[in-house]
């Protein structure tokens, strides 16, 4: 059961294009159901990935603009779910939203 709040609110306030955004907050509080609830009604093309699987890693860890844009492909909106497992997400996110 989804319990509507305010911050689902706010989260949409803040997507814009070239943009990075990051919910954080401790275990279990609701942050990957807050997305889910956002992306039921998104209309733009995005792709939800999850940085445990060993995949996502690989391709988001590898610095390689040429193998990010394939990644991403042609959706607007990126997600990454636990993107903390991944390494050098902070500069690939930038690589990313810089170039693609």
């Amino acid at each position: 059961m989804y319990i509507p709040q305010e911050q689902l609110n706010n989260f949409k306030k803040t997507l814009s294009a070239g943009k990075a955004v990051v919910i954080y907050g401790p275990r279990r509080c609701g942050k990957t159901t807050l997305i889910k609830k956002f992306l039921e009604n998104c209309k733009k093309p995005y792709l939800f990935v999850n940085g445990e699987d060993i995949d996502v890693q690989q391709y988001l860890s590898s610095q390689s603009i040429i193998k990010l844009k394939n990644f991403v492909g042609e959706n607007k909106l990126l997600v990454i779910d636990e993107a903390q497992k991944i390494p050098n997400i902070g500069l690939n996110l930038k690589l990313i939203v810089d170039n693609i």
